[in-house]
């Protein structure tokens, strides 16, 4: 079997050297033959060049740096010879599409949590202003002593950089979480989950609170076609990338886009307070498709309703109840759908829209209530 991941695989640490080349320079927007890499920024310096203009890419236990040079020879190419091969593979990876799809999206989660946060700060009597940068929240106090009172007495850590300057360092994201928390701030409804597999690739994120707006591409025509459905009549924004085995056949992305939708979903509801919770049924032609969705906590998934014929358009449609059945597994949900027509692009397309209109009822805030006499969901 041939899938992406061994299409992606470079045939010789040579080869993924300049792939990687490649696919660092785009990152940057530079050159690919102005790019020079090695294991660390030190080595940089040790051959002369100036380390603190590079990049470094991949996990902090196995890094790449990179560097642009404006005036290229030899000598800075013998860097390069610190890389290891795991060391390429893993940049490789870390600079894949889907990979940076989902850097993009946490970043912007990060962003939108730390101008929640920021709104909040300014409202204190002790606050000047607040200013927001991509690592940190930089407070100019109106009263630098009550206002460092204040931050001790709710637990948050802060910086003096002098002058009644404080600063509130907010990387990576799970520190801008809990900083929201902290605040008693309620994090924007959005969330970015990544599911990577032998088989399949995928990003979701989400923002329920969006516009509608869809960016979808799973090499699967008519599903992106059906999950811009679900965002427009969802009135979310959704951007889904994947990469998978459609060489084998649509199953293994059609269930992990629809297992990473449904975490993601799960994620961005957050601790449910306010939720309406609950219904929706639709017409389209001679098809009829109503869902109904309770976002319970319980996973539980019916399918009424037979879809003639194999496929519509590169979609089986056998995996149309597959679909609901891993969002409703992802999503801790329970869905039901009935679905009857003549048409299988017709009743699919009912059961996709109704879905997301099902969604725009149960995600919609109320109040700030547990819609529950449990007390949980």
């Amino acid at each position: 079997m041939t899938g992406f991941l061994d299409l992606a695989a470079p045939a010789s640490r040579q080869d993924g050297l300049e792939d990687l080349r490649l696919r660092a320079a785009a990152s940057l927007g530079v050159p690919a033959d102005s790019v020079v890499l090695a294991a660390t920024p030190e080595a940089f310096a040790l051959a002369g060049l100036d380390a603190a203009a590079a990049d470094v890419i991949g996990p902090p236990d196995c890094p790449v740096a990179v560097l642009s040079v404006a005036a290229m020879d030899e000598t800075p190419r013998t860097v390069e010879a610190t890389l290891s091969s795991l060391a390429i593979k893993t940049a490789l990876e870390a600079l894949a599409p889907v990979a940076m799809a989902a850097r993009q999206e946490n970043a912007a989660r990060q962003m939108a949590l730390l101008k929640a946060c920021a709104n909040a700060l300014e409202s204190w009597p002790e606050t000047g202003a607040v200013r927001v940068s991509r690592d940190r929240l930089d407070i100019v106090a109106a009263d630098p002593d009550a206002l460092a009172n204040r931050l001790d007495a709710a637990g948050i850590r802060y910086g003096s950089r002098g002058q009644g300057l404080l600063s509130l360092y907010c990387d990576p994201l799970d520190r801008a979480e809990a900083l929201a928390d902290r605040l008693g701030v309620r994090p924007p409804r959005r969330a970015v989950r990544r599911r990577k597999t032998a088989e399949t690739d995928i990003t979701v994120a989400i923002d329920l609170d969006g516009d509608g707006t869809a960016q979808i591409a799973t090499g699967i025509a008519f599903f992106d076609h059906m999950l811009e459905q679900v965002a427009r009549h969802g009135g979310f924004a959704l951007r889904v990338t994947a990469s998978g085995d459609l060489d084998v056949d649509a199953h293994h992305t059609v269930e992990d886009v629809c297992l990473a939708l449904g975490a993601a979903l799960a994620e961005a509801l957050g601790d449910k307070r306010g939720l309406a919770r609950f219904g929706f049924e639709l017409p389209m032609d001679e098809a009829r498709a109503g869902v109904w969705i309770d976002l319970s906590g319980r996973p539980y998934a019916v399918f009424n309703g037979d879809i003639p014929g194999d496929r519509v358009g590169g979609l089986p449609v056998e995996m149309v109840p597959h679909a609901f059945r891993s969002l409703a597994e992802a999503l801790k949900a329970s869905i039901q759908v009935d679905v009857c027509g003549e048409n299988a692009h017709h009743m699919t397309e009912a059961c996709f829209k109704a879905f997301g209109r099902a969604l725009r009822q149960a995600i919609r805030i109320e109040g700030n209530s547990l819609p529950s006499t449990k007390g949980t969901l």
